[in-house]
């Protein structure tokens, strides 16, 4: 009987973990760094991963550098230090990703919350750090190509570009790239078309501290408890 409840523990065990991992996301491997002579800085000793909740994979390379500043330090006094308890894993990646600048910083900045979530960090507190990177962290521009539209539709381009980044932003058309016209279009009197290079430049930081330490107490107040309380949703639109 004894065996059998074990066998039962450990299958719950592997189901739960598998479901967190569904939901959050999960590591690759054990974060292993070594602490540089400056006492403040770390070296990656070998590659580590998370893959967030959407299968997106998001790697630290061997030999990175991190120093935690891509959380702000007012927020340190939240954990501690980017590189204490459940946090460190997911400070590591937000570092290296806020180097690279490779993907959006607002897909960055969640990638944090997620892998907080991956770790451990309870959900308020999980939500609380997001809000202060997402408010106070880094940004930058990313040029997203909108494709085939008629050549003067400029200001679609424009805002095609800008469905799916910060409130906020904005959008400066940086190429256009024509495509030739087929023999049916010119039969048919079809425009031109063409591929727009567009940047999108990421707002400046709106939030001052007072509104962040209302933000602070909503989400303490609604996410404490057993049921979710403001989304990730409300909080990148927060408004006092």
């Amino acid at each position: 009987m004894k065996a059998v409840i074990l066998t039962l523990t450990v299958i719950l065990a592997a189901f739960s973990t598998l479901a967190r991992a569904q939901e959050f996301g999960r590591y690759v491997g054990p974060v292993q760094t070594q602490w540089l002579e400056d006492g403040r800085r770390m070296r990656l000793l070998q590659q580590f991963e998370y893959i967030d909740p959407k299968d997106v994979d998001w790697i630290a390379p061997t030999g990175w550098v991190v120093d935690g500043a891509s959380i702000p330090q007012f927020a340190w006094s939240l954990i501690g230090g980017p590189f204490e308890g459940k946090y460190r894993d997911a400070s590591v990646l937000h570092d290296v990703a806020c180097d690279q600048k490779r993907r959006p910083w607002e897909d960055v900045h969640e990638m944090f919350y997620w892998g907080m979530r991956a770790s451990g960090v309870e959900r308020w507190r999980a939500k609380i750090m997001y809000a202060a990177v997402y408010n106070f962290g880094p940004r930058w521009p990313r040029v997203v190509t909108v494709h085939e539209l008629p050549i003067e539709q400029t200001p679609v381009a424009k805002s095609k570009a800008l469905s799916n980044a910060a409130p906020g932003s904005t959008a400066e058309i940086v190429a256009r790239h024509s495509r030739s016209r087929s023999f049916t279009d010119i039969l048919k009197n079809l425009p031109q078309k063409a591929d727009f290079d567009v940047q999108v430049l990421p707002p400046a930081e709106s939030m001052s501290q007072d509104e962040f330490e209302q933000l602070k107490k909503r989400i303490e107040d609604t996410d404490r408890g057993e049921k979710e309380g403001i989304s990730i949703d409300e909080i990148r639109r927060y408004k006092q």
